[in-house]
């Protein structure tokens, strides 16, 4: 596979996992708590690549993230590609232990560089007229490899 990403800039920060989910006896994020989230935008970059930013948020207090972190909870990010009938991996999965604690709980910010016409393509072949449509899942796992939380990102669409 012709991909080119890099992992330099990347700061992980996990958030927003609730004790009861996690088995920690902490106590549970409120109600009001805000919703985790993960947002990615695609731009276009010199030389015919794409740089893919992604931000995810797992909300919860400063205290369990630092726990979690303390753990070994790690982040795991697969790029998807959205299809009618079934979504397709089209990158990933890939694991993020160091992360950044913040007020918010857990983020992760980091990016990935693709070369135009390869593992961004996701409606290559037959298809290759077609728009592609991707996003970010990702995934709070237990140190053993169990999802205690997942979120999808924004589905991007263009001609990648």
């Amino acid at each position: 596979m012709n991909k080119i990403f890099s992992r330099a800039g990347r700061v992980l920060a996990l958030s927003a996992v609730t004790a009861a989910g996690l088995g920690l006896g902490l106590a549970a994020a409120p109600a009001e708590a805000a919703a985790d989230s993960a947002v990615i935008a695609v731009t276009e970059q010199p030389g015919n690549y794409l740089k893919v930013n992604i931000d995810v948020v797992f909300h919860m207090t400063p205290a369990q993230a630092q726990q979690l972190k303390n753990s070994g909870h790690p982040i795991v990010l697969r790029t998807w590609g959205e299809d009618p009938a079934s979504d397709d991996v089209l990158y990933g999965p890939d694991t993020f232990k160091a992360y950044d604690v913040t007020s918010r709980g857990m983020e992760l910010h980091t990016y990935y560089y693709f070369k135009r016409g390869t593992t961004l393509n996701e409606d290559s072949g037959v298809f290759d007229g077609e728009v592609d449509d991707i996003y970010i899942g990702a995934r709070l796992l237990n140190p053993a490899g169990s999802t205690l939380r997942s979120v999808r990102s924004n589905t991007v669409h263009g001609k990648f």
